[in-house]
């Protein structure tokens, strides 16, 4: 699956329509780590000359959208990213980041790699391990 995410309050609504407009399956989803965000998925197996166009009318839509939040001067209020960090005591903390930068990486990682990716992150900062990496056992 190709997947897409917005932070905006309109959820990619034109983004959408446009890949529905080509009779592909099109599947849409509040985020579990994010609730302003909004996944779009479509199935990967379509040509590479439709990805490349479904990309650019994904930037086009995300541009655009962050475009009228600026000049609504809404962007600060609407617009806020970042990744809860799970801590090993149980606490969490937020780490925020710029929204275009939690999109792009959500372009690619889905909600529960991402997650596992920043846990690994955590895991390695609250447990240093100076052990070389060529004497480590290899992870599953």
């Amino acid at each position: 699956m190709y997947e897409f995410t917005f932070l905006t309050p309109d959820g990619g609504a034109s983004f959408i329509r446009r890949l529905e407009s080509l009779g592909l399956e099109v599947k849409v989803a509040s985020d579990p780590i994010a609730e302003e965000a909004t996944t779009v998925s479509i199935p990967d197996n379509i040509d590479d000359d439709l990805a490349d166009q479904i990309e650019g009318w994904y930037e086009e839509a995300a541009q655009a959208a962050e475009a009228e939040l600026f000049a609504s001067g809404d962007a600060e209020a609407d617009v806020s990213a970042g990744v809860w960090v799970q801590l090993t005591d149980g606490r969490s903390s937020f780490a925020p980041m710029p929204p275009e930068m939690v999109s792009r990486i959500l372009s690619v990682l889905s909600a529960e790699e991402l997650g596992d990716f920043v846990s690994r992150i955590a895991s390695a900062v609250e447990h240093p391990d100076d052990t070389p990496i060529c004497r480590r056992p290899a992870e599953e």
